[in-house]
């Protein structure tokens, strides 16, 4: 938005946009913010300018627009600059508390959309190997995953080479007490998760014995002589949603028990805690945490305890209603990518063989390559 024209006042430069509306800025947050090349790394973008170890002297000489290069320039009574560019201006127009984005607020492409069964799933959310290597395919597979929480690449060779090079082109594979990028069966002599096994899984997020759990999952089957093994997909985010209107008492308690979740082997004991729905300060749903495979003991006074059991139960149920479930095999040259954050997973028993390969992305790779691409 343009500025109109500008105002030095004590408090602050007041700036009156193009609509009328205006901002005032304080003259230390201004100074703080300067994009100078002293104030501010060109290449690092870090900053570079310290108004706490001395306290700056914010009196003004002169305020002066540049409407060529959209930046405003703030000469000091002490010979420093500050340069701030309309942009950042902008997006600092209104004030409010820093937080993370919700799971529901609107990308540069398209705004997520929930659902509460299959059917509901608008523009099914696939793409083949080929379009995805493509110069565009990596904006399109991104774009799925933001949109619907998850996304099919078919075609794809199966293989493990290519399955880590599709993994990569997002960012690198993050590591977790399984490894990195890992290949395995359902025959393994020791499994240490049901995952490695035929056993079916319920509905679940990974990772709720971390402090910072997996923000995205890729799954590929790359061999598979087996029957059953069906795999289920369900939107956290939709259940959320739903509780929220129609259980909003329920929905409350489970934004604000932390529930403590454990991983347990030989040498190695994992446990982390976290609300099923983590809200940020406006209250909207940035993650979805369950697993009740891996849930921990603990216990709250009696009467809590009674509605925390009630609460849980509303969500497990709703997660096991095969109504909401997107159920597909996952067969070789298929490769499934969803978050982790907004969807839960599930499978159902097989008998027969199976070999899979896959892994982990962090959150916050994933945003930044929403953010970049």
């Amino acid at each position: 938005m343009p500025i109109k024209s500008v105002e030095v006042l004590n408090e602050g430069l007041d700036i009156v946009w193009s609509d009328d509306s205006s901002s005032c800025f304080p003259w230390l947050w201004l100074r703080d913010h300067s994009e100078s090349k002293v104030d501010l790394h060109s290449d690092s973008k870090q900053r570079q300018i310290d108004v706490f170890s001395s306290t700056p002297n914010n009196s003004v000489d002169k305020v002066s627009l540049d409407n060529n290069s959209k930046h405003i320039l703030i000469k000091w009574v002490d010979k420093s600059e500050s340069n701030l560019s309309f942009e950042l201006l902008q997006s600092s127009a209104e004030p409010c508390f820093p937080q993370l984005n919700a799971m529901n607020s609107p990308s540069v492409w398209n705004s997520p959309s929930i659902w509460n069964s299959p059917s509901e799933i608008t523009s099914f959310p696939e793409i083949t190997y080929e379009e995805v290597i493509s110069d565009q395919g990596i904006k399109a597979w991104l774009n799925h995953i933001k949109r619907v929480g998850f996304v099919l690449v078919t075609e794809t060779p199966a293989t493990p080479d290519v399955t880590k090079e599709l993994m990569e082109r997002m960012a690198y594979i993050r590591n977790s007490i399984f490894g990195g990028f890992s290949v395995w069966d359902n025959k393994l002599e020791s499994p240490d998760d049901t995952a490695f096994t035929s056993l079916s899984i319920e509905p679940h997020t990974d990772g709720t014995y971390v402090n910072d759990a997996p923000g995205l999952q890729t799954l590929h089957c790359i061999k598979r002589d087996s029957i059953g093994g069906e795999n289920q997909l369900i939107d956290g985010l939709a259940i959320a949603e739903k509780m929220r209107q129609e259980y909003p008492d329920a929905f409350n308690i489970l934004c604000n028990i932390q529930i403590p979740g454990r991983y347990i082997k030989p040498n190695t004991y994992l446990e982390a805690h976290r609300p099923l729905f983590r809200i940020n300060n406006k209250g909207d749903v940035i993650q979805v945490s369950f697993n009740n495979h891996d849930r921990a003991p603990f216990r709250l006074e009696n009467d809590q305890m009674a509605k925390f059991y009630d609460a849980y139960k509303i969500f497990h149920n709703l997660a096991n209603d095969t109504s909401r479930q997107f159920e597909f095999m996952l067969d070789p040259g298929k490769v499934l990518t969803f978050d982790n954050w907004r969807l839960l997973h599930a499978r159902s028993s097989l008998t027969g063989y199976r070999q899979l390969c896959g892994g982990y992305h962090n959150r916050e790779d994933f945003e930044s390559k929403l953010r970049s691409v």
